[in-house]
């Protein structure tokens, strides 16, 4: 008994002391706190990056659209002048052209000109058009048996 109580006791006191430490640079009349890290100063802002010629936008968006696994197909092309791409070529998809746009904007142009022509984007019909047409529109299924 008087071993499990001296023992209860040298733990007690151990944990007291371990929670009782300070860090290292801190006196003992301060509580603990986690210092944010110091911001370096900045000098002077960062010169902006040196614009681009036209030509090398142009080669940026058909080397992009040539990398491109889902592009390359499509035939895009791009003309850039005074910063504006002129986005032209037959998207298999809405996605695709949107694609075209982002890749243009990232390689620096000023604006872009998507004249990509795309298929119409399909809507489902709304679901009140699909209680007005009844049992027509239900899987075959779901249909009740007469």
């Amino acid at each position: 008994m008087k071993k499990t109580y001296l023992f209860v006791l040298s733990l007690l006191l151990l944990t007291t002391m371990a929670l009782a430490q300070t860090p290292a640079g801190q006196t003992g009349d301060t509580p603990m706190k986690k210092e944010a890290p110091k911001k370096a100063k900045k000098e002077s802002a960062p010169a902006p990056p040196a614009a681009k010629s036209d030509a090398d936008v142009q080669k940026c968006i058909s080397d992009k659209f040539a990398a491109a696994e889902k592009l390359k197909s499509q035939g895009f092309t791009a003309t850039v002048t005074n910063g504006e791409a002129t986005l032209t070529g037959t998207a298999l998809n809405a996605g695709s052209k949107g694609a075209a746009t982002k890749i243009a904007k990232s390689c620096g142009v000023k604006n872009v000109k998507n004249e990509i022509t795309a298929p119409p984007v399909q809507q489902k019909p709304a679901k009140s058009e699909e209680k007005k047409s009844g049992d027509a529109a239900a899987p075959e299924h779901t249909k009740k048996k007469n």
